[in-house]
């Protein structure tokens, strides 16, 4: 009976085994920072109904859950429970540099995450920085190499998937070495925003939207960057007419219209994932019913 039960195991180990090998994840690669801004107010604004929204249940037609990135894990029963997985989201790569070395921050990153992440559960694997600084990466060599660093000791010494969040759309700054060593240790979370307006303005045209995200490829790709390690970040606060990122004033439909033409377009680029943002922003003093309709809007895209 025992050899049985033995076997009986073995089987079951390589059935799961094969059933997740085609996947080198085991969620989908769509990643949401849903930080609550609560009550806040309202015009940066993010509650439970907006959280619900954005942590939805796994289901027969999305068996696979995405991932939430969290600035704690005071929600992770909540995300665990729907099928889903918490990331780990920091805002301040750049603090302390350069007073702090590499190895300096990186540990001062895991003390955060130990403090912020570990009271539900372990502390998990991925982590978000937000984000490289234009001003220094473009001015400062010895930053370029401590963003490398940085990552590679949360990599290898705190084994950190790491995505780092990237202001250059379309970079022609000719740092191969950097930029190809960065993409060895981590995702490059490219910030990519097609407002509203922009999008509206050229007739909710996909095949626009996916001429400029393919922009962020074949420049990161010149620059020793793959496609398997980029992630498209994209826009999704309630902003005011006139700004180059989010709704940016459009109507409620051109809103609606703008959100599925832009997750076509990144649909069809086959980037290794996506990562949206901003939706606590409220310039435009939305309600809280529109806010949850916009992420449904964008829920029900196929993503990434």
């Amino acid at each position: 009976m025992k050899t049985i039960a033995v076997l009986k195991s073995i089987v079951s180990t390589v059935i799961v085994s094969a059933c997740l090998a085609p996947s080198a994840h085991a969620f989908v690669m769509r990643f949401d920072l849903a930080g609550f801004s609560c009550p806040g107010v309202l015009t940066n604004h993010l509650c439970q109904a907006q959280f619900d929204a954005l942590n939805w249940k796994t289901n027969a037609s999305n068996p696979v859950g995405h991932m939430l990135l969290m600035g704690s894990d005071t929600h992770r029963t909540e995300i665990n429970n729907n099928g889903n997985f918490i990331g780990c989201y920091y805002n301040v790569l750049n603090d302390n540099y350069p007073s702090y070395n590499a190895s300096q921050k990186a540990d001062d990153i895991q003390n955060w995450l130990t403090a912020n992440f570990s009271s539900t559960g372990a502390v998990p694997k991925w982590v978000a920085l937000n984000e490289i600084s234009r001003s220094l990466w473009g001015s400062d060599a010895n930053y370029r190499v401590w963003v490398h660093d940085v990552i590679y000791r949360l990599k290898n010494t705190y084994n950190h998937t790491v995505i780092v969040y990237s202001p250059f759309w379309a970079p022609t700054d000719g740092f191969y070495t950097e930029w190809h060593n960065i993409s060895l240790v981590a995702y490059v979370g490219v910030e990519n925003y097609l407002s509203g307006a922009e999008v509206n303005s050229h007739a909710n045209s996909v095949s626009w939207c996916q001429s400029m995200y393919q922009s962020s490829v074949t420049d990161y790709g010149n620059l020793g960057v793959p496609l398997s390690q980029l992630v498209l970040v994209e826009q999704f606060s309630q902003s005011l007419s006139g700004t180059d990122y989010g709704r940016a004033g459009v109507s409620y439909a051109g809103w609606d219209n703008a959100i599925k033409a832009r997750a076509q377009a990144a649909a069809n680029l086959n980037f290794a994932g996506f990562s949206s943002y901003g939706w606590s922003g409220n310039p435009m003093g939305s309600s809280d019913t529109d806010l949850v309709h916009f992420e449904n809007t964008y829920v029900a895209q196929p993503l990434p």
